[in-house]
Order: C-alpha cells, then structure tokens, then sequence
C-alpha cells in the first residue's frame, strides 16, 4: 500500500511536483494570510505573503530599468510580417506564417543585453501568444506564455502572466540557467481541490529585488519572495528517516514537520555542512518486501524518480539501496552505507 505524503495543496507543472502550505492559521474575517510557501521545481521555495496597496503602489511607481530594450535589433536578427530568422554561431532559427496554418503573426519584442538574448513573440490559433527567448551566441530557444517578460534586475528570474483563459491563466516563473529559461512555478497547469486561490487575475509583477517581486489585482497584493531551499532546509526536519552515503554523495531521507518526507542529497566532496547538491520534496512511502520486511521511500524529480529501498531485516550490502530511474528505465541502482545507526 502507496502511504501518499501530501501537503494542503498541490500543483502539478507537467512531471514536476509544486505545492502549497499556509504557514499560519487563515484570518476568518478577511482570509488573509501571513504566508503561503510555495514549493517550487528544482532548487527553489516561493514565500508568498500579503501587502497593503500603498507598499504595492510605491514599487508600481517607481522608476525601473527595463532589460528588454525594443529599440535595438542585432544584426543576426532578421524579422518581417511573415517571417522571423535568427542566426548563431552554431545555427539558424526560423519560423514563418506558410510553416503553420495555426500561427498568426510573429513580432520582434527586443533584446536582453544581460542575457546577450533576443525575444519574438508568436501569435498562435485562438489569441494565444508564446514568447521565444532566443540567445544569440548558440541559438538556445526557451517557450514562455504568456503577455510579457518581465525580468528581475540582473535576469536571473523572469516573471509572466495572462488571463486569456485559452492557452495560459494565470503566472509563471522562471530561471535563467545556461541561457535557458528553467520552469520554477507556473500556476495554470495546477490541481488546487482544497484551494480557491487563484492566480489568473495577476497582471503585471514590479521587482523590488533580484529575488522579490510584488504581484497582485485590484483588491488584493502580495509579495513573492524567491527562496533557496538549500539554504533554508535546516529548520524544516522534525526527525531523521535515513543517512548514508557511498563513495559519490550522502543522502538523507528526512520527515519535516509538516508531515511530509524529504530527500536531500550532497556530491562528495561536499559534506552536510553544505549547500546540498539536490533536495526534492513530496516523497511516497510504500512497503515492500524484496529483502525482507522494508520501505520504499520515492521522490519525483521531472521525468526522473529516486527511490531509496530501507530492506530493515537486512544488514549486508542490500539494507539501504538506491534506485534512479528516467521514464521507468534503470539508470542507477547502488549501495550505500548506514550512517544513521553510527551516530
């Protein structure tokens, strides 16, 4: 039987587990909250919390730079109304309208300096809008939806949103890592059965920092605060499920205190005492009984899944195992020793 861990809410963003807890009791008279913590895709918690409008109107008001400058075209960039190209040094991007029945217009939107990137946006079937990042070194592409990119000071997080309630409602973040925008959080592709938030009616994000933003609609505003969850892992365990290591990482397998298990994990050299290498959240427990009486403790990470066997009525080379898997095929299944029981 699948012990299914699960936090108040969850957010499913393709493969890849989010999900939501509130920190603090909601207030019964005007459900606002104190904060609401966000897990987030790889590396990343978002702390969410609310704000009065007049915090919210100072920042609206203030004079911000814009990375994405429409006054420049690079030389490689080449756009028309029926067509746009791109060229790298290592090759050609190109889309026009005769290519695609389904889609309606291209335009160029500008160039990200800090990203040395330049932006097209492709109108598609039924008013929906894709925003192509396209570095300019390489030809990497990265798809945002959305109505605009809006980028933190030294682009390192881009924020989106819409409201067409076609292709994308809702808010997206993401991370620049080797010129590519990796998914953090994208609220429509979301399962909220316990919840009624709803994040389609945010427009606009105004950066008050690298790694906080404000966001919000008429009547309500909030601050999102990017965290690293690396950092902050610590004061989340309640009591330790598994430690052990082999000779290429230690691994701890944690139940944090609210109630849900925890699978961190640090490359040697590295030890605990530092930044951990991956920590995924959300784990399933299932019994099984492949060397005797033991768990299975399975962690998702995108198309990958971690499972650490605990065999308890084994004590050899088969007590504590780990298994990685890509889309069900076998990558990895290995040994490691238990460190918890020489504590």
């Amino acid at each position: 039987m699948v012990i299914k861990l699960a936090m108040k809410f969850q957010i499913v963003l393709l493969s890849v587990l989010f999900s939501i807890t509130t920190s603090y009791p909601q207030d019964k008279e005007n459900t606002m909250f104190n904060n609401i913590v966000i897990r987030g895709a790889v590396n990343y918690d978002i702390i969410m919390s609310t704000i009065t409008k007049e915090e919210f109107d100072v920042v609206k008001n203030r004079e911000s730079t814009r990375l994405l400058n429409d006054s420049i075209i690079p030389s490689q960039v080449h756009i028309t109304e029926d067509c746009y190209t791109v060229t790298t040094n290592t090759k050609t991007v190109k889309n026009c309208l005769d290519n695609d029945e389904q889609l309606i217009s291209v335009s160029y939107l500008g160039f990200v300096k800090a990203l040395n990137s330049c932006v097209v946006s492709e109108n598609w079937f039924e008013a929906t809008t894709s925003n192509l990042l396209i570095h300019l070194i390489d030809g990497t592409t990265s798809n945002i939806s959305g109505y605009d990119l809006i980028f933190s000071p030294t682009a390192k997080f881009i924020y989106s949103y819409a409201n067409d309630g076609i292709d994308f409602s809702g808010i997206s973040l993401h991370q620049m890592i080797n010129n590519t925008a990796t998914p953090i959080f994208i609220s429509d592709y979301t399962t909220l059965e316990d919840s009624s938030f709803d994040f389609s009616s945010f427009g606009r994000a105004f950066w008050v920092s690298d790694s906080s933003f404000y966001a919000g609609n008429t009547k309500e505003f909030y601050k999102f605060k990017i965290q690293d969850k690396r950092i902050t892992y610590n004061n989340e365990v309640k009591e330790s499920i598994l430690h052990s290591e082999n000779s290429k990482f230690i691994i701890k397998v944690d139940k944090l205190k609210n109630g849900t298990i925890r699978y961190t994990s640090w490359n040697k050299p590295n030890t605990i005492k530092e930044r951990p290498s991956l920590v995924l959240y959300n784990g399933e427990v299932e019994q099984q009984h492949r060397y005797g009486s033991g768990l299975d403790y399975r962690f998702e990470n995108g198309e990958y899944q971690y499972i650490i066997e605990h065999n308890v009525e084994t004590t050899g080379s088969k007590h504590i195992m780990l298994r990685l898997l890509k889309e069900n095929e076998e990558l990895l299944y290995t040994s490691l020793n238990d460190l918890k029981t020489k504590l």
